[in-house]
């Protein structure tokens, strides 16, 4: 995840606010191998039919899921393991009928909770439930600020009216919300007006997700924008983050973002390396690493998008054995947290500690999880400087020639 306006402008909103001020006192890791953060797909179970759902969530009767007694004890878990934020999800994870009760038992335990919806589902109700059980944070995905966008992705009309009303159902409560963007041809040319409707309605965070092609995101490959598509929006998103200083604005699943952003956003060759250091911290890939994906079944992957690749499942063995002593993909698991990929070019990638890419869609496009990720912008933002496209200064030139060198251009096509 890159906070594109803490690189840009130096500061940032809701992110330092989830963390806490022991973590802004600190400066520590918020997570690591340790204490990782744990994302949980709760339920199949939705009431859309997004176009790009990782997940493959359904509309009426479940698939196999968790009882509630499993599900608590993976509350039980996540308390044992530190976990720093639980981030629930779904399918739609307020369609759940014990979801107030996995909740609860989380926030008994002082686990930090956000909620990942589509908002549809929040009334006012909704909303000072949340409230009383106290979630940090609330994510609603909205694809566009054109409501007819919106729900051509979302796969049912209306659905982008009652995504906004949910919105203003749970900052009405005061529970920090931010909107959620999958970024795809369909919406990437006015994708960065998602953050004027933000700064709009008082809204205090935009994430901009990559579309990975995983679930049903396999079928809309076609949908993915080429790495130069990606590159010039987000050259438009360190301009609107400048304009738009009070909404934090930030890009998840394309790793090198935080590299371009730093270099892009920078003065000096100084003030990049500082920008980096950052970057480390909380824009390299943490599949496996820093993070781990609970699904509905209790399978338990590197990652939410990874989910081809099991290290387990939480109905067989503890979350903790799981996750400390993977006994399923262990090589995979090993790699990861080794950042070992082998003979790809990223190896030879002097920003590879910043950076990572990422491995799903490598894995899917390239038919090989190590190899370059085909979307990496920094490879792109080379190529654009190469043609003309984008005028660098000097101390920024020396760079990419470095990388060029380091790199091997002629094995990147």
């Amino acid at each position: 995840m890159i906070n594109i306006t803490n690189l840009v402008v130096g500061s940032g909103t809701v992110s330092l606010s989830i963390k806490g001020h022991d973590y802004v006192k600190s400066d520590r890791e918020f997570t690591d191998i340790s204490r990782p953060l744990i994302f949980w797909n709760i339920t199949y179970r939705c009431n859309l039919k997004c176009i790009h759902c990782y997940i493959n969530a359904i509309q009426g009767l479940s698939r196999d899921e968790l009882t509630t007694e499993e599900a608590l004890r993976v509350v039980d878990d996540a308390h044992e393991l530190r976990t720093p934020l639980l981030i629930i999800s779904g399918g739609e994870p307020l369609i759940r009928e014990d979801i107030t009760e996995v909740m609860r038992r989380a926030n008994e335990y002082g686990i930090k909770i956000s909620l990942s919806t589509n908002g549809t589902l929040i009334t006012r109700d909704w909303a000072l439930k949340l409230k009383e059980l106290n979630v940090q944070y609330v994510g609603i995905s909205i694809d566009s600020p054109i409501p007819e966008i919106h729900d051509r992705i979302r796969g049912i009309t209306g659905a982008w009216d009652l995504a906004i009303k949910g919105i203003k159902n749970v900052m009405e409560v005061g529970i920090p919300v931010g909107i959620r963007t999958t970024v795809t041809k369909l919406n990437i040319d006015h994708a960065p007006e998602v953050v004027e409707l933000a700064h709009k309605l008082g809204i205090s965070r935009v994430a901009f997700y990559h579309l990975v092609p995983s679930g049903r995101g396999r079928g809309i490959i076609n949908l993915l924008p080429s790495p130069e598509q990606l590159l010039r929006f987000l050259m438009r998103l360190i301009d609107v983050a400048k304009r738009y200083p009070d909404v934090e604005v930030l890009t998840v699943d394309n790793p090198a973002d935080g590299i371009v952003a730093s270099l892009l956003a920078s003065s000096d060759e100084g003030e990049f390396m500082s920008k980096l250091r950052l970057v480390g911290r909380m824009g390299a890939c943490s599949a496996g690493r820093k993070v781990v994906s609970i699904y509905p079944n209790g399978d338990v992957y590197p990652c939410q998008f990874f989910n081809d690749r099991p290290m387990g499942n939480v109905r067989k063995e503890r979350l903790t054995e799981i996750w400390l002593r993977p006994r399923v993909n262990t090589e995979l698991v090993i790699r990861l947290r080794e950042r070992n990929y082998g003979d790809s070019p990223c190896m030879r990638c002097p920003y590879l500690r910043y950076c990572g890419g990422c491995r799903v869609r490598a894995g899917v496009l390239n038919n090989d999880v190590w190899s370059m990720d085909p979307l990496c912008t920094m490879n792109s933002l080379l190529r654009l400087w190469r043609l003309g496209e984008v005028d660098l200064k000097p101390w920024q030139v020396r760079i990419m020639r470095e990388f060029e060198e380091s790199m091997n251009i002629s094995l990147i096509k």
